[in-house]
């Protein structure tokens, strides 16, 4: 899998080519989305900030007070650098668990999104790094106009961290992110063409050098032509009598009746092997086929699945294959024990969903609807995610089976050595690890057929129902 490093000082503009990245279907790993997890209430890195800096930074509900504590961190560098020491250990670690990640679910090519990129260390881990850049005057413009600072402030923050030159002369690509939105991302189609097929050499050149003759051209001689040329009597030919045929050698004759066999063995073979090919071309279209059959996307809900995919930062093609297992994309789907929708979610399970979601008038009669249950199944997921930190076979067995059983067992070392994670083949017999099984796999299935950077995504595509 290619790792590529997202990098860019504050405010070029590295946010929207990341969204971009996700919309086109690539797994984008996100240094604040994962810093934002590692400080979620409850969690031992919180509990770390709480201790070194004091209650204050720690909001009435348990979150970080993120504004106060980057204020903080800005004008005070040993509390930026006690921070550091904190966050910097759990990020690196929490980074490459998701690119182990992705990287067993068959993904190509992973971006890593990191402002800190190059100071941190990331850089070691990427195949290459693209650096947004922009010219000083016109970052400074747009950091007032986002942040609503004062010239001063805006400066005293670009310069708190590594200049855009500096990332961009580290870089091994730039973009260049001062003209339209369109010409930017030109450019990282460019570059995403050239991750996946190879950078382009240099242009040969164009003409060839011209080269001068050898001989200088020959002067006018004073030739006759050739008609009064007259060839004297005695060098005319005389008549003479016919020679006798030519007789073919026997050794010859044998040997070209030896080439004549082993080309019409060699014809034949070659008729074989043909026919050979043609069926298995046909059995491998007929396998193919079979999969796309096996494997499809509703074209309908493919949108949907790609938004809120986005939007709860996870993969498409996870939700994808969560969706086929539960409910094979049927939006009716209605399960024994009263589960409903696309997604199957319980009406308990989906009440509680609506609150944390704040849906005004919700009735369990809307998991029917394909945007409201995918949004609330990827909401669901995301949680999970960050509960179980982004174990898949946590996440898909929390799902399916409840949080409390996951919890279980990982308390319980045979099925969970460190605590933590939970390897697919722990997992005890059952429907539980069945489930578990089927979803990995098609995830696998989908990511690489409908979501991986060679896969075609027009509607056109055979796997597109």
């Amino acid at each position: 899998m290619r790792i590529i490093g997202l990098t860019g000082s504050i405010a070029c503009g590295k946010s929207m080519i990341s969204r971009y990245l996700t919309e086109r279907g690539y797994p984008v790993i996100d240094g604040d989305q994962l810093s934002r997890e590692l400080t979620e209430p409850g969690s031992p890195v919180l509990a770390e900030i709480r201790e070194t800096f004091g209650v204050r930074y720690i909001n009435d509900n348990g979150n970080l007070n993120r504004r106060a504590l980057g204020q903080l961190v800005f004008r005070d560098e040993n509390a930026r650098n006690a921070l550091d020491a904190i966050m910097a250990p759990h990020l690196m670690e929490l980074t490459k668990q998701r690119l182990s990640y992705y990287e067993s679910a068959g993904a190509g090519m992973c971006f890593l999104d990191m402002p800190l990129l190059f100071e941190k260390g990331y850089d070691r881990l990427c195949s290459s790094v693209w650096s947004v850049w922009l010219p000083l005057r016109v970052q400074l413009d747009r950091l007032i106009a986002r942040d609503g600072f004062t010239e001063e402030e805006a400066m005293a923050r670009i310069r708190s961290v590594m200049s855009s030159d500096e990332k961009a002369s580290r870089a091994d690509h730039v973009i260049d992110n001062s003209g339209s939105v369109r010409q930017t991302l030109a450019v990282v189609d460019q570059l995403l063409d050239g991750e996946k097929y190879g950078f382009p050499a240099p242009h040969p050149q164009t003409a060839a050098p011209s080269v001068q003759p050898a001989v200088s051209s020959v002067q006018n001689r004073n030739v006759p032509a050739f008609e009064v040329m007259k060839r004297p009597e005695a060098a005319k030919r005389k008549p003479s009598a016919r020679k006798a045929a030519w007789r073919m050698p026997v050794w010859i004759r044998n040997v070209l009746i030896a080439l004549g066999g082993l080309l019409l063995i060699s014809i034949t073979t070659f008729s074989l092997m043909s026919g050979y090919l043609k069926q298995q071309e046909e059995k491998h279209l007929k396998e193919q086929r079979a999969i796309d059959a096996a494997y499809p996307i509703v074209r309908d809900y493919r949108p949907i699945i790609d938004k809120y995919a986005a939007q709860y930062n996870l993969n498409p093609a996870f939700v994808t294959s969560v969706v086929l297992n539960e409910s094979s994309f049927d939006r009716k789907a209605t399960s024994k024990v009263g589960a409903s929708g696309l997604m199957q979610l319980m009406p308990d399970t989906a009440e509680w969903i609506a609150g944390k979601l704040k849906i005004p008038g919700y009735a369990f009669e809307m998991m029917t609807d394909p945007d409201t249950n995918i949004r609330f199944g990827c909401w669901y997921l995301n949680y999970l995610s960050r509960l179980f930190r982004g174990d898949p076979v946590c996440v898909v067995s929390a799902y399916h089976a409840g949080q409390g059983q996951v919890q279980t067992w990982l308390s319980n070392r045979s099925v969970s050595p460190d605590g933590i994670t939970i390897p697919l083949q722990n997992l005890p017999d059952g429907p539980t690890k069945k489930y578990a099984e089927k979803v990995t796999r098609d995830y696998g299935i989908y990511q690489k057929k409908h979501y991986s950077p060679a896969a075609d995504h027009s509607d056109s595509s055979p796997g597109t129902v």
